[in-house]
């Protein structure tokens, strides 16, 4: 069941609780009623009877209404009215003929009410005529005063819950939402859950490998649009990919080829490339089916958990530059307008030439800081990393006197939104310390992937020297990048003067680890 599922239960179980109360409440009423007035003995089979109807509609009504459910308090009115119109008049029981009324039109709404309010009126006519009382017209102008009261209590209770339903269904997401997080915050918390889905798929690749004795396996997942993201592989990649090619295209693989589904409860997930040397047989495939049913929950989580994580990493950006241009950045402009006003009243050539000076520095702070929001800002969309770089590039070189040389070659599919992301965010990092450190003339771009492998090569013409730097982080920042999507970062001088910072992977999209059965993990 989901979580809007579960917290629309939770608004029927409390129309349950109330419809429930309103019955035992009436007939405790008719109860005190009778015994007021002295006749129980006369009236306490008529009472067992409603009470038995009542009880019954309750307990057949549990639950979330359907259909079928609609139909109980109009029922209820029929047995009630002619059980009513047919035997003595008791004190007090006669009100008992508002409540179904009034529980339909609080648990069902205007139409059930409505039909009860109608079944329980004509019910009522036909018994009485039937039944042939002298009394008849006036015991009905009784039970229509009291239909009227139970139908008027259903039309207020239909009127208020609408709002109240309209409020609960806006917030029917949020609960959802807010429970969700709840319990995930719970796992992640106390370690039960992993959040990254490449360790996830790469964790289910080794579990298949060790039980089936497969020697290459690689893990899809079915992104937006139709594409298809490679999370983790094990072995040869590029045949990999080829053989997943294959098998969508209809074309045998071969009897050493099995693909298996991520079959979740609603749909397909993706699906898992397993390649042996030995034929496949159905014991290890329905073992290596009964992994990948295992893992699909904890996966489809995690890759989940990735869209949200990477959406509130791009909003907590966005905040950031917003913050700094309309704060520090708009501050840091008036001082320029006060070092201007200074240089322009003051006739000492100290000062101005003070003030000179402090009004470069001050445009090369607010230089920094538009490359700084621009950086923040800038983020890859729709699996274009090649345009997010190229974008980039354009701006850093139309801001500074660098000349950038790029070069592109991107071939297979897209990686993982996660991995572009993170290599955008070392090349920034990098040709940002070109553009602050290195005093260069040139800076060249080269961008390799395949879909699975990457190099990433950035280097320039200037001073050189790129070494880490007390309270500064960025070259420790790019390190830990690159680590986090299994890549090599190494940064050396260039031969012809400058730096080379070089980003390589023969896995990029897979940081493959030794894992156990309880998932403490060693770096490879």
């Amino acid at each position: 069941m989901s979580p809007a599922a579960g917290y629309s239960g939770t608004a029927s179980l409390r129309q349950w609780r109330v419809t429930t109360a309103v019955r035992v409440f009436s007939l405790a009423l008719a109860t005190g009623s009778v015994l007021a007035a002295g006749s129980f003995s006369q009236a306490a089979p008529l009472l067992a009877a409603i009470a038995l109807i009542a009880s019954a509609t309750s307990a057949l009504e549990w639950g979330t209404p359907t259909v079928g459910t609609r139909w109980l308090p109009v029922g209820e009115s029929l047995l009630v009215a002619i059980l009513l119109m047919s035997t003595p008049e008791q004190p007090g029981v006669l009100a008992y003929l508002a409540v179904p009324p009034a529980v339909a039109g609080v648990r069902f709404g205007l139409v059930t009410a409505t039909n009860a309010i109608f079944v329980a009126a004509a019910a009522s006519v036909v018994t009485a005529v039937v039944a042939g009382d002298p009394g008849g017209a006036d015991r009905l102008a009784r039970a229509a005063l009291w239909l009227l009261a139970g139908y008027g209590v259903g039309l207020l209770a239909t009127w208020q819950l609408r709002s109240v339903r309209d409020i609960e269904a806006r917030q029917a997401p949020y609960a959802a939402a807010n429970q969700l997080m709840s319990q995930l915050h719970q796992l992640a918390r106390h370690g039960r859950v992993g959040l990254d889905s490449a360790q996830v798929a790469s964790d289910l690749g080794v579990e298949l490998r060790s039980a089936t004795g497969a020697e290459q396996s690689a893990v899809f997942i079915d992104a937006d649009g139709g594409a298809v993201d490679l999370l983790a592989a094990h072995g040869d990649t590029p045949q990999l990919l080829a053989l997943r090619d294959q098998i969508a295209d209809g074309k045998p693989a071969g009897p050493g080829v099995a693909q298996l589904p991520l079959r979740s409860a609603d749909k397909v997930r993706g699906h898992v490339l397993l390649v042996r040397t030995k034929e496949w047989t159905d014991e290890p495939l329905a073992r290596a089916q009964e992994i990948a049913d295992e893992f699909v929950l904890r996966l489809d989580t995690a890759v989940l958990f990735d869209d949200v994580r990477l959406m509130a990493t791009a909003e907590e950006r966005n905040r950031i530059a917003r913050e700094m241009h309309d704060g520090v950045a708009q501050e840091v402009v008036a001082l320029g307008y006060v070092v201007d006003e200074i240089e322009t009243v003051s006739q000492e050539p100290e000062i101005r030439e003070m003030a000179a000076n402090l009004r470069g520095e001050i445009s090369r702070v607010v230089t920094e800081l538009r490359f700084s929001i621009f950086d923040l800002r800038h983020h890859v969309a729709d699996h274009r990393l090649a345009g997010a770089l190229t974008e980039y590039v354009r701006e850093i070189s139309h801001g500074t006197g660098l000349r950038v040389h790029l070069i592109l070659d991107e071939s297979g599919p897209a990686l993982p939104s996660r991995i572009e992301t993170e290599l955008l965010r070392i090349a920034q990092e990098a040709l940002g310390n070109v553009r602050k450190h290195a005093r260069a003339a040139n800076v060249w771009i080269t961008l390799v992937s395949d879909g699975s492998d990457v190099t990433l090569r950035i280097e320039d013409d200037g001073v050189g020297n790129a070494v880490p730097r007390e309270r500064h982080w960025g070259l420790q920042t790019m390190t830990e990048r690159a680590e986090r999507i299994g890549a090599r970062l190494t940064i050396t001088p260039r031969a012809d003067g400058g730096t080379v910072v070089l980003l390589r992977s023969t896995d990029v999209a897979t940081p493959e680890r030794i894992t156990t059965r309880d998932h403490h993990r060693s770096p490879r």
